[in-house]
């Protein structure tokens, strides 16, 4: 049984998880469903976690609840948690049925209004001791970090789309390690989870990609091959997969699977070799006769951001998490072409054993070879 299946039957029933960041910070937090949430519930996520009651809400109910954004609410843990760069709401109280606002009941009511089936604008008012916190549309697909990973778990539980999540800490007011998280969980008997393996169960249980064009394409290195386009639904943006030969009728199909670097792939240079592997691994599939080149777009470069803020967020990105998601959408592309058995085209010597979730085996790992006459040669 998948990871993510164990914990989700769990949550179901205590509504109440631990969610770790795995891939960049050491970090981690309770998170639980908030449209039901009892005054003992938040009783217990206080007392287990002493941090600030943050609720992670879809970009279309924060729209319906019209909540505004303000400076990020200043903690002792601001310098640990500065790379996470979470956008906060103005924070909200609910506008009947509570005293100061403070208390586990007071808190549990608000928090019932943000996660309620149908929401209720003027139910709340501004400002108030509950933070709302944005998330990115596609969760842990699109952003790595807890917020998106709590939201991703309330749906996939089937409870709306707003999560509460609260860091754990130690009795000095310090974010605790992964380790202390897992203890914890056993000790309250709590379901506990990764980020990695949400990425890895959303990429391998969810179609993320879908054909949209296919066309013949003459190539100086590889011939006539191919190219067929595949559009992201997360993120809306367009890859390419380059197919020489019939790779259904192949035992072993040979594969290279690159992520976009446009000023490399168009001007070239050393760092990245980025233009030296393209034009290396299709001259291998020309001379193999029968391959695939997978040309993935970036999965921050998308249209919804500024250039800035694209480039912060790719920057800040977990390098493992963006290798993950790369090669689970590169799998979805390849299980759409009729391939499960691959041997790999890879400039590094990564351990890809994780290919396997996706139904992707891979038989052989070659590094790229050398075939061009000069590097001036092209497409």
């Amino acid at each position: 049984m998948h990871p993510v299946v164990r914990f989700l039957r769990e949550f179901k029933t205590k509504h109440l998880g631990v969610l770790i960041d795995d891939l960049s910070a050491s970090r981690a937090a309770l998170v639980a469903p908030i449209e039901q949430i009892s005054a003992d519930g938040v009783n217990r996520i206080l007392s287990l976690s002493g941090g600030l009651t943050l609720v992670a809400l879809s970009p279309e109910r924060a729209n319906t609840f019209m909540l505004s954004s303000m400076a990020r609410p200043t903690t002792t843990l601001d310098h640990k948690l500065a790379s996470s760069s979470l956008p906060h709401f103005v924070s909200v109280e609910a506008r009947e049925g509570i005293t100061t606002g403070i208390s586990a009941a007071d808190r549990a009511r608000t928090l019932n209004i943000l996660g309620a089936q149908v929401p209720q604008p003027r139910a709340l008012v501004k400002p108030g001791h509950i933070f709302p916190v944005a998330t990115r549309e596609g969760g842990v697909l699109v952003k790595t970090e807890i917020p998106e990973g709590a939201l991703d778990i309330a749906r996939l539980a089937e409870f709306t789309d707003a999560a509460l999540y609260v860091d754990l800490l130690d009795e000095h007011g310090d974010l605790i390690d992964a380790d202390a998280a897992q203890r914890l969980a056993e000790r309250e008997h709590l379901p506990v989870i990764t980020l990695s393996q949400l990425i890895s169960y959303r990429l391998a249980h969810e179609s993320l990609v879908v054909r949209v064009a296919d066309a013949a394409l003459p190539t100086t290195l590889a011939g006539d091959v191919r190219a067929i386009v595949y559009r992201s639904s997360i993120s809306d943006i367009e890859h390419v997969a380059l197919v020489k030969g019939d790779v259904r009728a192949a035992e072993t199909v040979l594969v290279r699977v690159q992520a976009e670097h446009t000023v490399a792939d168009v001007f070239g240079g050393a760092s990245p070799a980025s233009r030296a592997h393209l034009q290396n691994s299709l001259a291998a599939i020309g001379q193999r006769g029968c391959g695939v080149l997978l040309y993935l777009r970036r999965p921050f470069l998308d249209s919804k951001n500024s250039n800035t803020q694209q480039l912060r967020e790719e920057a800040t990105q977990p390098k493992n998490a963006a290798m993950m998601r790369e090669y689970g959408v590169g799998a979805q592309i390849l299980r759409d072409l009729g391939i499960t058995n691959v041997e790999l085209l890879s400039g590094t010597h990564r351990s890809l054993e994780g290919l396997s979730s996706f139904g992707i085996s891979v038989v052989l790992q070659h590094p790229i070879p050398t075939l061009l006459p000069s590097p001036g040669h092209t497409v």
